[in-house]
């Protein structure tokens, strides 16, 4: 003999399993909405918009000067997720430019914010070169935004690269 319910117990069933996957669905949807820390700020997005075009002009004039930034991200060490890396600013000629002050901004595209702002460090006895260590032990695509300067000399670009730790 074939047992099944009967159609009072059986359709309130159906229907409380079709609410029961929306539910889940939602809360699914909610939990990935939240799983890289949510809805994100541009920071003074405001004062952004309305110094656009100083900023496009500052960029502009980084390649008018024809400097470039080489970047390379050395070994580093897993547990403390501080990478080194290396940049190495060249003038329009190809030689190093020694004596740069300025940041180096690690972002990711997807997050709001930087992850870390380090000062540049100057290596001794090699002009250009800059090692700092950064905290980019997540694998991805990573923006790295030089701003440098020497005397009245502003340099300003951003690098993109994508690591693999």
């Amino acid at each position: 003999m074939k047992r099944s319910l009967p159609p009072h117990i059986a359709w309130p069933l159906f229907i409380v399993a079709i609410l029961l996957v929306g539910i889940g669905g939602a809360f699914s949807a909610l939990i990935a909405a939240h799983s890289d820390g949510g809805a994100q700020v541009i920071e003074d997005y405001y004062a952004q918009a309305v110094a656009w075009d100083e900023i496009a002009s500052r960029r502009a004039r980084s390649v008018m000067l024809g400097w470039r930034a080489d970047l390379q991200i050395l070994d580093g060490t897993t547990d403390t997720r501080l990478y080194t890396t290396e940049i190495t600013v060249r003038d329009s000629s190809g030689a190093g430019v020694p004596g740069l002050s300025g940041t180096i901004r690690a972002m990711r595209p997807q997050q709001a914010g930087a992850v870390a702002e380090i000062p540049l460090a100057p290596v001794a006895g090699s002009p250009g070169l800059y090692r700092q260590q950064l905290p980019i032990g997540e694998a991805g695509v990573w923006d790295f935004e030089v701003t440098a300067h020497k005397d009245s000399v502003q340099f300003h670009t951003r690098i993109r690269r994508e690591i693999d730790p």
